[in-house]
């Protein structure tokens, strides 16, 4: 039910009295996918590293509503299998697809809220209560930087130092007013609904020569860094899952290290999820499984949600990373949150790079 309810007023709006004020949505757009995380080095926060990837939903009256699933480094969440099975056959081994157990399901967290502008035009949201419009003793306020893109189909929030060159990252201050340290969103006014989401047959047929690509700010091994993400090999080259809404690429040639193994490709698959617009991204150097064919321990898991324009075509995601450091033989957490992944990053087509 809460789908169908996000869908409907993601598509009509709010109705604001005809002697209310109105507010002009952040980029003329209603509907947001959101990431953002509280990433810090080990020195600030001691690994308090935490993600949250949900939508917001902007309306004239000057409110705005999210909902999100947040995880935290030190919960030490578990990758579980989404029940897709990447069956792509050829060079792609046959694996379970991981994801995190909570992704699978409606999100749980939200925020209510109010918006306005400063100067400049920055976009000032105030958080001011939960999702059921409980007050908040005081306001989570971000501060965000609004940019038109896709020939303003769409339009970008992003944090300041959220884009830049890669490698390390002075974390910056300022985009927040609690430890929410970077964060990315796209919106249009396409409605948030599963109509409104590519498949993966659609993916590889009418996107398969686009390189989605984009940033990856993680924090790892204590620090900060800003990288890349994606690959810049349309999905249309992956191989598409027999049994499942998925597709699987090995990567040949990677900078992947093992020791003294010859095996240097990567393996990635990408998967449809319900609900909405949500997909799992997975990755692994081959090397790490020793010989096995799916390697189920330290693998990257990504959470992602797509990007849709106004003309209702895909454009990317919005995504989180959230792969916990676990013993390579029991699977289980070994607390060392410095080999811990967690990120916030997109993956975009070249026309809104």
């Amino acid at each position: 039910m809460l789908w169908v309810v996000i869908g409907l007023m993601a598509g009509t709006g709010s109705v604001v009295p005809a002697n209310a004020r109105t507010t002009e949505l952040p980029g003329g757009k209603a509907n947001w996918m959101v990431s953002v995380g509280g990433l810090n080095t080990a020195q600030t926060n001691n690994y308090a590293n935490w993600t949250r990837l949900g939508w917001y939903i902007f309306a004239t009256d000057g409110t705005v509503e999210t909902r999100w699933w947040s995880w935290n480094l030190k919960d030490e969440p578990m990758r579980v299998d989404s029940g897709v099975t990447g069956d792509c056959g050829g060079d792609v081994p046959n694996c379970g697809i991981q994801t995190l157990a909570s992704f699978k399901q409606a999100p749980a967290g939200g925020f209510r809220g109010t918006y306005r502008y400063a100067a400049g035009g920055r976009l000032v949201i105030d958080w001011t209560a939960d999702g059921n419009g409980n007050p908040r003793p005081s306001a989570l306020t971000e501060n965000w930087k609004v940019d038109p893109v896709d020939g303003g189909k769409l339009a970008r929030i992003s944090s300041d130092g959220y884009f830049g060159d890669y490698g390390p990252v002075t974390v910056p201050t300022g985009f927040s007013n609690y430890s929410a340290t970077f964060g990315i969103g796209y919106g249009s006014n396409a409605p948030i609904s599963a109509g409104n989401k590519v498949d993966i047959p659609t993916l590889r047929s009418s996107y398969g020569q686009t390189p989605f690509t984009g940033t990856f700010v993680t924090a790892n091994n204590g620090g900060v860094r800003r990288e890349g993400s994606g690959v810049a090999t349309g999905y249309g080259s992956w191989l598409k899952c027999e049994g499942s809404d998925c597709v699987g690429l090995r990567q040949k040639n990677t900078g992947c290290r093992c020791g003294t193994s010859p095996n240097v490709d990567r393996i990635r698959y990408l998967a449809n999820l319900a609900p909405a617009r949500n997909n799992a991204y997975t990755y692994w150097c081959e090397c790490l499984a020793q010989g096995k064919p799916c390697y189920r321990a330290n693998n990257h898991v990504q959470s992602l949600l797509q990007i849709i324009d106004d003309d209702r075509k895909l454009q990317g995601w919005v995504g989180v990373e959230t792969s916990t450091s676990v013993n390579p033989t029991t699977l289980q957490p070994d607390h060392d949150f410095g080999n811990a992944y967690w990120a916030v990053l997109d993956m975009v087509a070249p026309g809104i790079r």
